[in-house]
């Protein structure tokens, strides 16, 4: 866990923004490339790219405010605005950069889903750097596991100058349970489930890039990403230990949105071939 890159005075910058940003840079670079294979000029694509940027900060923030409302007003409290640092939800990021594609596009009159088969594989590059930032941050952590686990990853607790116990996020969280004492250095052993999503959407990356080679219709590679994301979300889903509300007495709420991607992608794909 390293939660800050770099202190510069009074300013600190956030390993998790850093990454952030490293990954929207390569996902635009790569999504560049390969734009004149499909008709595009590298310049409509950085000019969307920037757009893309601003929506998904924009749409991550308020699905953070609204699905996690009582953490947006306790670091609000804590922070003020430097809280904003902080609590970026991917699907609403993922939504309302859709959505600006969409309008993007239709202002351009550009074609859609060709568009958005360019940009298909640098949304999973791009992602893995995220939940490698939310690694670093500690954020979107796993459930305890057994303490032979081999891939299991324990979270430092951090204090102030003054001992006063302000992290890591698993730690405290465990800390409030009543899991750990205050003495304790470090949180239980939990499932990396940010580590899960890095090299699942790697390979979700890879597979993406193998099969654009021999794509048959606009749209597919689109809707192969929707649907390769939403499965590995819905079953990282099971092993993430930072939600407190479930539905049906089992799945998260990022579970049902995973499971709506699935059944869309499998409609998508259906719907694109037919009209190829």
């Amino acid at each position: 866990m390293h939660p800050d890159f770099i202190h510069l005075g009074p300013l600190d910058i956030r390993t998790y923004g850093v990454l952030v940003a490293v990954g929207f840079m390569v996902g635009l670079w790569v999504a560049g490339r390969r734009a004149p294979s499909e008709g595009f000029k590298p310049e409509q694509i950085t000019d969307l790219g920037v757009w893309l940027i601003v929506s998904g900060m924009l749409g991550g923030k308020l699905f953070h405010i609204i699905f996690f409302w009582n953490d947006f007003i306790a670091g609000w409290r804590e922070a003020g605005l430097r809280s904003l640092r902080e609590g970026f939800v991917f699907y609403g990021g993922f939504i309302l950069a859709a959505i600006t594609a969409v309008a993007y596009a239709r202002v351009k009159r550009l074609p859609l889903m060709r568009l958005l088969d360019v940009f298909a594989p640098s949304v999973a590059l791009g992602h893995a750097f995220g939940r490698l930032g939310c690694f670093c941050n500690g954020c979107c952590y796993g459930k305890t596991c057994a303490p032979g686990f081999a891939l299991g990853v324990r979270f430092p607790a951090i204090r102030d100058a003054a001992g006063r116990l302000i992290g890591s996020i698993p730690f405290i969280d465990q800390f409030q349970r009543g899991w750990v004492n205050i003495t304790a250095t470090a949180s239980l052993p939990v499932y990396p489930t940010q580590l899960y999503e890095v090299f699942g959407n790697l390979a979700i990356f890879a597979a993406l890039t193998a099969i654009y080679r021999h794509k048959r219709f606009d749209g597919q590679i689109w809707w192969l990403y929707v649907l390769g994301y939403g499965t590995l979300r819905f079953f990282v889903e099971f092993f993430r230990g930072d939600y407190t509300t479930y539905y049906f007495g089992l799945f998260t709420i990022a579970q049902l949105i995973a499971a709506v991607m699935i059944l869309a992608a499998l409609a998508g794909l259906q719907l694109c071939k037919s009209l190829s």
